[in-house]
């Protein structure tokens, strides 16, 4: 029983009887046994015998069917009942490292109760200080006089009752007292909450709350109104409800132990589960404050459900590891644990290779794709990440790129970026192919991106980069353009999951600014483009989920300006990611849109089939 429990089937002596040779054994075995039970049981009380040094167990008897062996079945389920009602004594208690003597026997009462509406009528919880050993002699040196109807053991008195102002501590609380026993209350007074008033949880709300209550259980402020403690435990109950409807998963509202004033109010008290330490495990190549980092804001404040799902939403977007939470007990009473289990990639490194038809019959219509990425290359969720394509049919343009992101750790969702990219056209065939045009296209940046919002439904993202870009055209050896600007870019991203509509919301919005340019005069490409402007961008998708693995796609984009721009900043209207039925670029232009609405269904057969290379 996980370490910390066992259970003790009860006999059944009338098959004992019939199994024993000597009928005289069997009966000074029973003798002993009903004596030390009648100890333990009679009267619906308990005599405990200290037991200083020896840790605590919950023993159960009476859950054997009527031949006497318990079923594994049986067992199977008395474990389940019995580890259900620790873990729950523990959660009510703040986790504390181990459970009192006298929480022990709460759980042990709760096991009963259990253990009855599960369907053992006869079963019993208690623990292992409540339980009497005697030794029993062998058979030959037992007297006749052993034989003799035992004695029938000393009365044990009955509780003394309790003053009718008193709220005793639960390992005292009888189960028919606590229905029956009354005590006079004017009101409830609720401690330990703290103000969380975008979950609705103040202290005034759920004073609020504990005053609604009252009333309804007949109290006013003039008169007051005799409580069972099974009343002041759905008070405590409902505060506890409020808590976990609000996302505090671990929080507990509980009685403590007290003896009312004069004033009759009765005091409740709340654990709130705050967070006390945050600890990785399983990290191997990524350093552990890492993978802490996104959760450590959160120590020493209410453990809420929400926090640490973004916290782990932030560790998830670190290259090459997925993690995992669980809790454990803290090191002091109401505080929990946050343990992260790190799971790493077998290897840091991926590579990618594909092939498509994106290009046009100028620059290569096919094209080979070769990627690899290195994640984590330092430990700190950093990733650099190089790309190839190269054109074919004919063979005359190579682009490249590559990017370093390295994440600051100190702000969860703040990532550093530089990156470069790079391509070059050499046109040797078609009606171009005389002219001899060359020329490469390179721009380099840096910057920021900001995850500031990262949650399980709605994520949202802002960027600043600083872009030098740079483009060359040549013919029959004379350079025809050099055009290179400096451009500060600001975006805005959002990634939103529609579950009352089934769908998915994604959008895009930029604005660039040109902090300088330069070009070479004449430009023979683009004579009349402005060197300083100001672009909007914007981009909105939305993917709308259907019955039978059926979508539709929404997208629109588009790009306003007032100035006349270089070719490296138009609008390109064609392609696979636009209008596909033109080659990519077919259209340029200094503002426009497009839009689109597709169809997607699932290919019959095989559509919902695992992909061979992702699983």
């Amino acid at each position: 029983m996980s370490g910390w429990a066992q259970a003790v089937e009860s006999l059944s002596p009338a098959n004992d009887i019939g199994q024993l040779d000597n009928f005289k054994e069997c009966v000074v075995r029973i003798a002993l046994l009903s004596a030390a039970l009648a100890l333990a049981l009679c009267g619906g009380s308990v005599w405990a015998q200290d037991a200083a040094g020896i840790p605590l167990q919950i023993l159960v008897s009476g859950v054997s069917p009527a031949h006497g062996v318990a079923t594994s079945a049986s067992r199977a389920a008395v474990e389940r009942i019995v580890d259900t009602e620790y873990r729950a004594a523990l959660v009510a208690a703040g986790h504390p490292p181990a459970l009192t003597p006298a929480q022990l026997q709460i759980v042990a009462e709760n096991v009963t109760r259990a253990l009855h509406k599960a369907g053992f009528a006869h079963a019993r919880a208690f623990l292992s200080n409540q339980m009497l050993a005697f030794n029993v002699p062998n058979s030959a040196a037992v007297s006749a006089s052993a034989l003799a109807p035992a004695s029938p053991p000393r009365a044990v008195a009955p509780p003394v009752p309790l003053a009718p102002n008193v709220v005793p501590p639960m390992s005292v609380r009888d189960e028919r007292a606590a229905q029956t026993d009354l005590i006079a209350v004017r009101g409830f007074h609720v401690e330990g909450v703290g103000n969380h008033a975008d979950e609705g949880i103040t202290p005034t709300s759920i004073q609020t709350l504990a005053d609604t209550l009252y009333t309804k259980l007949g109290g006013t402020a003039e008169q007051p109104v005799k409580l069972s403690f099974l009343q002041l435990q759905g008070v405590a109950d409902a505060i506890t409800n409020r808590y976990r409807k609000a996302g505090f998963i671990v929080a507990t509202a509980f009685l403590p132990a007290q003896t009312l004033g004069s004033s009759e109010i009765v005091d409740i008290k709340v654990l709130e589960g705050r967070i006390g330490r945050v600890i990785v495990e399983g990290a191997k190549r990524y350093r552990p404050w890492v993978i802490a980092a996104p959760a450590e804001r959160l120590k020493g404040h209410a453990l809420r459900k929400s926090d640490v799902d973004s916290a782990l939403l932030y560790d998830r977007d670190l290259p090459g590891v997925s993690v995992a939470a669980t809790f454990e007990p803290g090191a002091q009473v109401g505080q929990t644990n946050l343990l992260l289990i790190a799971h790493e990639a077998p290897h840091p490194y991926t590579f990618t290779v594909g092939a498509d038809n994106y290009g046009t019959s100028i620059t290569g219509r096919y094209r080979a794709l070769l990627g690899a990425t290195w994640n984590s290359p330092l430990g700190i969720g950093d990733r650099l990440a190089a790309n190839v394509d190269y054109a074919l049919d004919p063979s005359q343009n190579v682009y490249g790129s590559l990017l370093y992101t390295v994440p600051t750790v100190i702000v969860p969702g703040l990532d550093g970026v530089v990156g470069a990219t790079r391509s070059t056209l050499q046109i040797d065939t078609g009606p171009f192919a005389a002219l001899h045009i060359s020329g490469p296209t390179s721009s380099y940046f840096g910057g920021v991106n900001w995850k500031f919002v990262n949650d399980e439904d709605l994520k949202l993202q802002a960027s600043l980069q600083l872009i030098h870009e740079q483009a060359k055209i040549s013919s029959l050896g004379v350079l025809l353009s050099d055009e290179q600007f400096n451009v500060l870019d600001l975006g805005f991203g959002m990634n939103q999951t529609d579950r009352r509509f089934h769908g998915v919301n994604l959008l895009q919005a930029d604005l660039r600014q040109s902090v300088s340019g330069h070009s070479l005069q004449p430009d023979l490409i683009s004579p009349n483009h402005a060197n300083k402007f100001t672009i909007g961008r914007l981009s909105y998708t939305r993917l709308q989920f259907l019955p039978d693995d059926q979508q539709l796609y929404f997208k629109l984009v588009g790009q306003y300006t007032h100035y006349a721009l270089p070719p490296l900043e138009q609008f390109s209207i064609g392609g696979p990611y636009s209008v596909r039925a033109y080659p990519i670029a077919t259209a340029l232009t200094d503002s426009g849109f497009y839009t689109s609405l597709e169809y997607h269904v699932a290919a019959p057969g095989f559509g919902n089939l695992a992909s061979p290379f992702y699983g």
